[in-house]
């Protein structure tokens, strides 16, 4: 393979994204890279040749898809590959139009049904005597009582979905309910989106991985979890193929009539025997640096088979060789420690099969997920990001450290404002949705400067990628008194045009500032925390986001950003005459 082929991958994690670019960088082949965080570890692989920025995708996606049409047109990529649903669904959505100028590695409508759906993975498997946890849809009627007396406890509420093409934002999550009130608020939490019911089934995490083409496994690889953290394993070891499972899973790839990668995650109780599919990922998964570390290198083959028709023998590979994500893996063991460290023997014994585990590293059982010798960028980039958020979080802690970041807002602020005195500034409130705080705010100082609304111009924005949303029932209510109808409001996303035009950028916590930086690190405008200018902040500058609470909540967080909008206010005024 030469250099003239060229990839775009869709994604920036450490995990499926950065294995695939591996794969493919180390074939010949020219990556390109188009990433929704673009201060991500990932993008420093010497193996990204290019990034390229792209609109999130809103309502029907328009300008995502102009965007992404023009890209193709230039570029004439051989293959796209999306790294998880927030780019292949839409990919999916407009697969007429852009599967015209590229090869998309995304699969057919039959198979989206069936392995992207989680309730027809389900019912597939049942049909085909694969194994799956006793659970169902969840009904209107349902009840936490209901639900007990058909599965007992532990019960796990899914959603059908992971994400939807309508709420690409939002990552629809699995809740573990251990007690009846837990159970009863995942329900309430639940309504809205579909979603069904499992009993608990005692197990350790399995995965195979495949490569298929036209319904025929082309390549497997099986590996067993070791550590898990929030659903996600961290630490896992490669295994032999078990019959059981390869068997499974070529009856769904050959019903689906599969082409493409995809990782199906078992369940398997070593003492009874018994195993159940819990979920097929039909796309890069989490797990993928191990195969490709042992030189099974799916996505390679996979672009093989898609670009160049090639099917390539099966590749065998090292059982009982462990791969590690390391800085995720290394906050699992320092968390399991911590709930130990008042059992002195148990926690003695913990940390000593921990450091045991590394050994495996010199001893050649153990590869690393980011470290790699040919391709450093990545780990030494998520090393630095992890010593300068130790770095914030010790140095937010010393007396004083309030003060000076407050006084470090009111010195960038007044720097953007004298920039813009002979034209308009542009101050920009920019919270997580757009629907409680910002649009408060932003009326309240559009108010202070409504004689002076040629040379202050004053817009609220979301960091959410969604559009139209409106004010919480409390928000409204809590506004009222203040002289402000939030019932018009409907909320933006702070797209690229209006970061370009901002002069200033207030936001209301590190989330949002953290995402505004990871999306535009290249910001020309300052970002300030709209606590810096309250006179009454105390040592806390965050303003809480008051959304999902009752009215007192609003009520409370409403009068902190009113304090906040007339500090500000007020250093505006001063700075403009300054």
């Amino acid at each position: 393979m030469g250099t003239s082929r060229k990839i775009l991958i869709f994604g920036d994690d450490t995990r499926s994204f950065l294995a695939t670019v591996r794969s493919l960088g180390r074939a010949g082949l020219l990556v390109h890279a188009a990433p929704f965080d673009f201060q991500a570890p990932a993008l420093k692989s010497r193996y990204v040749s290019r990034i390229h920025w792209l609109p999130q995708y809103l309502g029907e996606g328009q300008e995502w898809l102009q965007a992404v049409e023009a890209l193709l047109k230039t570029e004439r990529f051989d293959l796209v590959i999306p790294c998880d649903e927030r780019a292949l669904l839409p990919l999916d959505k407009h697969r007429e139009q852009l599967g015209t100028l590229a090869q998309l590695a995304i699969p057919d409508a039959r198979s989206l049904e069936f392995f992207f759906n989680k309730d027809r993975t389900r019912e597939l498997a049942r049909v085909l005597g694969v194994p799956v946890a006793v659970g169902r849809l969840i009904a209107t009627g349902d009840t936490a009582q209901t639900l007990i007396a058909e599965v007992g406890l532990p019960v796990a509420i899914k959603p059908c979905w992971s994400y939807t093409v309508d709420r690409l934002y939002a990552r629809n999550r699995v809740i573990i309910a251990a007690d009846e009130l837990a159970l009863t608020q995942a329900l309430a939490s639940s309504r809205g989106i579909p979603h069904y019911f499992e009993a608990f089934f005692d197990g350790i995490g399995c995965g195979l991985s495949v490569l298929a083409n036209q319904g025929r496994v082309l390549q497997a690889f099986q590996h067993r979890r070791v550590h898990e953290l929030h659903g996600s394993s961290y630490y896992r070891v490669s295994e032999e193929l078990s019959p059981f499972l390869m068997d499974a899973v070529a009856k769904m790839i050959d019903a689906a009539r599969y082409t493409g990668v995809a990782m199906f995650e078992f369940k398997v109780n070593h003492e009874t025997a018994n195993w159940i599919l819990l979920e097929v990922n039909a796309r890069p998964w989490g797990s993928l640096p191990l195969p490709v570390a042992l030189g099974v290198d799916f996505p390679t083959l996979w672009y093989q088979l898609l670009v160049e028709g090639v099917e390539a023998p099966p590749f065998p590979y090292q059982a009982g060789i462990y791969g590690r994500n390391l800085m995720p893996d290394a906050r699992h063991v320092a968390s399991l420690a911590g709930a130990l460290r008042r059992r002195p023997l148990e926690f003695a014994r913990y940390v000593l099969a921990a450091l045991g585990e590394y050994v495996r590293v010199l001893t050649g059982r153990e590869v690393q997920d980011v470290f790699v010798a040919d391709d450093r960028g990545p780990s030494w980039c998520e090393l630095k990001n992890y010593l300068r958020d130790v770095a914030r979080y010790h140095g937010s802690k010393i007396p004083g450290a309030a003060d000076l970041a407050s006084r470090r807002d009111r010195r960038l602020l007044r720097r953007a404002i004298r920039r813009e005195s002979s034209g308009c500034s542009d101050i920009m409130f920019v919270c997580q949705g757009n629907i409680c705080r910002s649009p408060l705010a932003a009326a309240l100082l559009r108010r202070e400067f409504r004689r002076e609304s040629n040379s202050i111009r004053v817009r609220s924005y979301g960091n959410l990628p969604r559009r139209g949303a409106i004010s919480p029932t409390n928000a409204v209510a809590a506004a009222k008194p203040f002289g402000v109808d939030l019932r018009p409001h409907r909320s933006r996303h702070f797209a690229h045009a209006a970061a370009e035009r901002a002069s200033v950028v207030v936001v209301f916590d590190d989330i949002n500032r953290l995402w505004i930086e990871k999306r535009y690190p290249v910001l020309a405008a300052p970002i300030v925390m709209l606590g810096s200018f309250s006179p009454h902040r105390g040592s806390r500058r965050a303003i809480a986001d008051p959304d999902g609470g009752d009215l007192a909540r609003f009520e409370s967080i409403y009068s902190e950003i009113a304090d906040a909008i007339a500090g500000l206010a007020k250093e505006i005024r001063r700075s403009r005459n300054a």
